[in-house]
C-alpha cells in the first residue's frame, strides 16, 4: 500500500506540468481564434475604425510597390530615389477611391507624344499627379483642356518631396525650356517627405531609398511591427488607447447629403526650421534654374483636407501651410494659396470635395483646383511669359 501511494505522489509534478501545458496551448489557440475573428469582423464592419485608424488602414492597403490589381509600380533610381515605370497602365481602388491612370514613355502622367513647344512644366507630388481621378479627370488633364494653346508637361512623382522634385526637374525639365515652371507643394508631408530623402542621400546608398525608409520608419517593412501594422486590429488598438488617454485627433465631419469625412487633425509640433529650409532650398534651387534662363518660377499651395474641412466642424487647428506660405512671401516667391479657394467651396450641404478616408481631392475637388489654377495662370504667369516670347521673336 505504502509503494503504490509513493508512486501516485510521484507522478503528479509531471501530470501538473501536462495539465499547465495544456490549459496554455488551449489560452493561446483561444487567443489567435480571438485574433483572427476580430482582425475579420474589422474587415468586414471597418465603419467601427476610428479616424486615425481608418486613415492609417487605408495607406497600409495603398502604399507599397504594386498597385491594386498587383502590378509593379515603381524602379530604383540612384539619383532621384525612385520613378514610376514608363508606359505603366495602373489603378488604385479602396473604398470611394478608385481611379486609374496611364504613364508615358518616361513614367510620368501625361499623353504622348510631349509637345513640340512645352509652355508650361508642372513639379509635385500625388498632389501634382492628379491622384485621386482617372486620366481626363484629374486637374492636370483639365488643365491642359482649359488652356489647349499651352504645351503642359507634368513631372509630378507620387511618394515624393521638393528635394526629389529638384532632381527630376534637372535630368527632364530644363531642357525643355519652358517659360512657365509651376511647382505645387503640399506642406502636409514635403518636409517629412525631404527629411526621410536626405538621410538617404547622406547614407552609403547600399539599399535602395525606398527599403532605406521602410527601415527608417518602421512602416510596412520586414519586422513584426511591420506586419503588424497591415492589421486592422493593430490600429484599432492604437486608437483606443489614444481615445482612452484623451489624445485621439480624430473627427468624423458628416454633410448634409450623407457624405463622411474622416478628419484627423495635425500634430501641433512646431515644423523643424532647419528641415523647412532645406526644404525650400529645394525650391530655390528650382526656382534660381528657371529663372537664369529668363523663365517664370510659381508655387501653388496645396492645402490638407483637415485644412478644407475642420473649421466647418468647429475644431480650430494650425493651418498646415502657414509657417511654408510666410517664408515664400519673404523669399518674394509668387504663389496661389489653394486653401483659400477650396475653403471657399467648401459646404456642409455639400458636394464633398474629398474621398472620406484618403486625403486627396476627389473629382470635384480637382475640377475645382484646374479652374483656379488655369485662372491664376492666364492672369499672372501667361501673360508675361507671352510677352517675353513676342519680345525675343520682334528682338532676333
Amino acid at each position: 500500500m505504502g509503494s503504490a501511494g509513493e508512486a501516485v505522489r510521484g507522478s503528479r509534478p509531471g501530470a501538473r506540468w501536462r495539465g499547465l501545458l495544456g490549459n496554455a496551448a488551449l489560452l493561446a489557440t483561444s487567443a489567435v481564434v480571438f485574433l483572427v475573428l476580430a482582425e475579420m469582423f474589422l474587415r468586414t464592419f471597418p465603419g467601427f475604425l476610428g479616424e486615425e485608424a481608418a486613415l492609417r488602414v487605408h495607406w497600409a492597403a495603398i502604399a507599397g510597390d504594386t498597385d491594386s490589381e498587383g502590378r509593379a509600380l515603381m524602379l530604383d533610381d540612384p539619383e532621384i530615389g525612385f520613378l514610376y515605370k514608363p508606359g505603366l497602365e495602373g489603378r488604385l481602388a479602396r473604398g470611394d477611391l478608385d481611379f486609374s491612370f496611364r504613364l508615358d514613355g518616361r513614367g510620368f502622367r501625361n499623353p504622348e507624344p510631349w509637345p513640340e513647344r512645352v509652355g508650361a512644366v508642372l513639379l509635385g507630388d500625388s498632389m501634382a499627379f492628379g491622384y485621386g481621378a482617372s486620366d481626363g479627370s484629374d486637374w492636370p488633364s483639365l488643365l491642359r483642356a482649359r488652356l489647349p494653346s499651352v504645351g503642359i508637361v507634368n513631372l509630378a512623382l507620387i511618394g515624393s518631396g521638393p528635394l526629389q522634385h529638384a532632381k527630376i526637374f534637372e535630368r527632364y525639365g530644363r531642357a525643355l525650356g519652358a517659360p512657365v515652371v509651376v511647382h505645387v507643394l503640399f506642406p502636409g508631408n514635403d518636409v517629412a517627405d525631404d527629411a526621410a530623402f536626405s538621410r538617404w542621400l547622406q547614407s552609403d546608398r547600399r539599399i535602395s531609398y525606398r527599403k532605406f525608409r521602410g527601415q527608417g520608419d518602421r512602416w510596412l517593412d520586414d519586422s513584426v511591427l511591420g506586419w503588424a501594422q497591415r492589421t486592422h486590429l493593430f490600429w484599432f488598438t492604437i486608437d483606443l488607447v489614444r481615445t482612452v488617454k484623451r489624445t485621439a485627433r480624430g473627427h468624423t465631419l458628416t454633410l448634409e447629403d450623407g457624405t463622411r469625412l474622416r478628419l484627423v487633425a495635425p500634430r501641433t509640433e512646431r515644423i523643424d526650421p532647419v528641415e523647412l529650409d532645406r526644404t525650400l532650398g529645394a525650391v530655390e534651387h528650382v526656382r534660381s534654374e528657371v529663372e537664369r534662363v529668363g523663365g517664370r518660377f510659381f508655387v501653388v499651395l496645396m492645402p490638407t483636407k483637415e485644412d478644407v474641412y475642420l473649421p466647418l466642424a468647429g475644431v480650430a487647428v494650425p493651418n498646415s501651410s502657414a509657417a511654408v506660405r510666410e517664408q515664400l512671401e519673404r523669399r518674394g516667391v509668387p504663389l496661389l494659396d489653394l486653401g483659400e479657394i477650396l475653403r471657399a467651396e467648401a459646404s456642409l450641404a455639400g458636394p464633398a470635395l474629398y474621398f472620406e478616408v484618403d486625403g486627396h481631392p476627389n473629382q470635384k475637388g480637382q475640377a475645382i483646383i484646374a479652374e483656379a489654377v488655369a485662372a491664376w495662370l492666364e492672369d499672372v504667369a501667361l501673360q508675361a511669359g507671352s510677352a517675353r516670347a513676342t519680345d525675343a521673336d520682334q528682338n532676333g
